[in-house]
């Protein structure tokens, strides 16, 4: 689904910037490394960019997308399997001047199954 895209104005091109390092920051703290739980349970969350690019002496550009994984065991299938589910959040945030432009994208992919860890032995 798109995003509907956003014009901001700033006081200057680098206070414009400045806001795009601070999205770049809150991106990388939603990160979290792979979490698997004792009953097998899976999250994680990871972000795809190249940061803050700086294109010319007025644009700059933050185009990142943070990707949410979220699995589990799934016991009635006839293998052991994990089936994790993958959505997104993509935001391309765009400087020219002193005027931000945010437009972007969300949705999610089809599940990934992957075999399931052995059981511990007794």
């Amino acid at each position: 689904m798109p995003i509907l895209a956003v014009s901001v104005s700033f006081k200057s091109h680098q206070a414009c910037v400045a806001a795009l390092e601070e999205a770049y920051a809150e991106d990388r703290k939603q990160v979290i490394p792979l979490r698997v739980e004792a009953n097998g349970d899976r999250r994680e969350v990871s972000l795809t960019t190249k940061g803050v690019e700086r294109i010319g002496p007025e644009l700059a550009l933050y185009d990142a997308t943070v990707w949410y994984h979220n699995g589990g065991l799934r016991a009635d299938l006839p293998e052991r399997q994990i089936e994790t589910s993958h959505s997104y959040e993509h935001r391309i945030r765009r400087c020219d001047g002193n005027a931000m432009r945010t437009s972007g994208e969300q949705g999610y992919t089809l599940s990934t199954f992957d075999p399931a860890p052995d059981r511990p032995k007794p």
